[in-house]
């Protein structure tokens, strides 16, 4: 590799990259929490529903506007940032083919607006559906191949706060519902613009007449069939729970899924940001350091992840008091279940995404993925008539399950850890004072919300205390970090 991509690799940490990059996960899910209430409240049953009928038609056509455009950007243009010419050609040839498929999703949505009764919900859809462009000019995967979490978050956040100052002040009556899809657009909006222009630092942007699309297509398309079928069987135990089991038990899932998903979020920020790093290592044959970073987010991920569940197992009923009320504390058993899933499908995305993808292996991630989501929708119809709510979620254990362990096997052959004991035994010994703590706060307080903010206060520093004085290699690497750069 060139002096100059040694020179990068030493300036960009990976846990500083981890850290900013789960700081914005985390803003994104704080913010819906403050003002999902105040929308409801404001707006009304009716607007809510309108909007997010409009929101939900918006998204089919964002996915095809960026199909797998981003995915394949940030594992290929990872290999060109050392070389200004070729990086410049290849991001001016993914730029146009987004345009043009951006171009096509427009006209697709068009149609339909125009020949399709979609509710009196068209002047909805036409304000939302401007997030498209936006997005495409956005060109965040760029930021991701240069690994400029700094500037994604920064921006993130600035916008999310712009976006929530303008809510309380325009959005006051259920008159006020385009008002919302503005203001939802205007974050979209800014990120974009400023992402656009902000791209001149890495590389000029510009449309090329020789995109090179027969090159592109193929694995694009299969980034997108993947993501396709992840949406699939993601929906697939909702839908078939509400027509077998009918709304209560859709409403009760709704709830653990939620947590689930926001949970799973802020967790996968953690791997998302060693996608760009492991491709660039693997194109510049440095097998050495493609192992050994490996070996640093999966340390990252176990030490993450399974005080993660077992706080969620401890604090299940606090979590839903806190999020939904007692009217749903029946999804108590279904978030439990749910929880071990987290394992499963973050595992399988450090494997999948973050090793196999930087191998150019997205056929086989396809595959996997797909039967997967057929297994999945195999066992919801043989399941949910039988346990309802916690069968779509023991379900979703085993699809992600099966992509773990396929994808694990067939990653191991080139990156090989070894064993797991000893960190394992670590993160356990830590984990034991959570659950001590969780039984002396119950035991001496009654009330939920003081329960939840207590243990979690009092576990989350006893914790990574533990981990540090026990040495585990991921919290005493990210504390030596901090420490040197607060000394500079």
């Amino acid at each position: 590799m060139t002096g100059r991509y040694y020179s990068f690799m030493r300036q960009k940490s990976i846990t500083t990259n981890m850290v900013l990059n789960m700081v914005k996960g985390a803003m994104g899910v704080v913010f819906p929490l403050i003002t999902f209430p105040y929308i409801t409240r404001v707006l009304g049953v009716d607007a809510i529903g309108q909007y997010n009928f409009a929101a939900s038609i918006v998204s089919y056509f964002v996915l095809i506007a960026g199909l797998g455009i981003s995915n394949y950007a940030i594992r290929n243009g990872a290999g060109y940032r050392e070389n200004a010419l070729e990086l410049e050609t290849f991001v001016s040839q993914i730029l146009t083919i987004n345009i043009l498929t951006t171009l096509l999703s427009y006209f697709l949505l068009l149609i339909l607006v125009a020949y399709v009764d979609v509710m009196d919900s068209r002047a909805v859809i036409l304000v939302l559906s401007l997030q498209i462009v936006f997005k495409t000019i956005g060109v965040e995967w760029l930021y991701s191949v240069f690994e400029d979490y700094l500037f994604i978050t920064t921006r993130s956040i600035a916008f999310q706060v712009l976006s929530l100052i303008l809510m309380f002040a325009l959005v006051r009556s259920q008159n006020d519902i385009l008002w919302y899809a503005a203001i939802t657009v205007i974050s979209s909006a800014g990120t974009g613009i400023m992402g656009f222009f902000h791209a001149r630092k890495y590389c000029k942007l510009h449309l090329t007449r020789h995109p090179n699309i027969k090159k592109h297509l193929k694995p694009i398309l299969l980034f997108f069939a993947t993501n396709l079928t992840v949406m699939i069987y993601v929906n697939s135990d909702t839908t078939i729970l509400g027509a077998v089991s009918g709304n209560y038990a859709v409403g009760i899932y709704s709830v653990s899924v939620k947590v689930y998903t926001l949970v799973k979020s802020i967790l996968a920020s953690a791997i998302v940001v060693s996608i760009p790093r492991m491709s660039a290592l693997w194109k510049n044959k440095d097998e050495v350091a493609f192992q050994s970073l490996g070996a640093e987010i999966y340390d990252i991920f176990l030490t993450l992840v399974i005080p993660a569940i077992i706080g969620i197992i401890l604090l299940n009923k606090e979590i839903i008091m806190l999020i939904a009320g007692p009217d749903f504390l029946d999804a108590n058993f279904s978030l439990i279940i749910l929880s071990v899933a987290l394992f499963f499908c973050l595992g399988a995305g450090f494997w999948s995404q973050g090793v196999m993808i930087p191998q150019n292996r997205e056929n086989d991630v396809f595959k996997i993925t797909a039967v997967s989501a057929i297994a999945n929708i195999i066992l919801n119809f043989i399941l949910i008539p039988l346990f309802q709510e916690r069968a779509a979620a023991l379900t979703t254990v085993m699809a992600e399950a099966i992509v773990f362990f396929y994808c694990r096997s067939a990653s191991t052959k080139l990156l090989d850890f070894g064993s797991k004991k000893d960190i394992l035994l670590k993160i356990l010994a830590g984990c034991i004072p959570m659950i001590l703590i969780n039984l002396a706060v119950k035991c001496l307080i009654s009330t939920q919300w003081i329960i939840a903010v207590l243990t979690v206060g009092l576990c989350v520093p006893l914790y990574f205390s533990i981990e540090y004085i026990l040495g585990n290699t991921a919290v005493v690497k990210y504390k030596k970090e901090i420490m040197a750069k607060l000394q500079r």
